[in-house]
């Protein structure tokens, strides 16, 4: 799948790349949600049948994905893009493009990008106020439970 992604609002670009994406990605196996981060690379993964996601793993760098996506048969990958509050991208984008460059080099998935403005403050409220969790608590799994949510978007619209 092509690396592109609208720098604006453009639906019919977006429709585009989910119809590749929903193509390209329709073998069995399951579909893998990823929230990039310098630090932290959350990861979440569907149900066979790509009904559900769940957050599965936080990992620290790519290798480790070397066991992940053929044990679990993963055939696309749902990327979080980081753009700024202006639509812009910036430092964190550009990094997680190299990423999933990276990615599609090494184990030739599709990658079907995802705003994900705001994705980490909505899902830490959830966990904070339905869940309860702790701040400590929180801060260990958010970005496993932040690609969950990426995904989940992608998986109700594949309905």
């Amino acid at each position: 799948m092509t690396d592109a992604y609208p720098k604006r609002n453009d639906d019919k670009t977006q429709a585009f790349l989910f119809e590749e994406f929903k193509k390209k990605s329709s073998r069995p196996g399951v579909l893998m949600g990823v929230d990039y981060g310098s630090v932290r690379i959350g990861i979440a993964l569907s149900d066979d049948h790509r009904e559900t996601a769940k957050p599965f793993k936080i990992i620290a760098r790519m290798k480790e994905l070397d066991d992940i996506i053929p044990a679990k048969n993963v055939v696309g990958v749902v990327m979080g893009l980081p753009l700024q509050p202006d639509g812009t991208e910036g430092k964190t984008a550009e990094q997680a493009r190299l990423f999933a460059a990276r990615l599609t080099e090494k184990y030739g998935l599709p990658i079907l990008w995802i705003d994900e403005r705001y994705s980490s403050v909505q899902t830490e409220a959830y966990l904070k106020n339905a869940c309860f969790m702790r701040s400590q608590t929180r801060q260990k799994v958010l970005d496993a439970h932040v690609a969950a949510r990426l995904l989940q978007q992608v998986l109700n619209q594949l309905r």
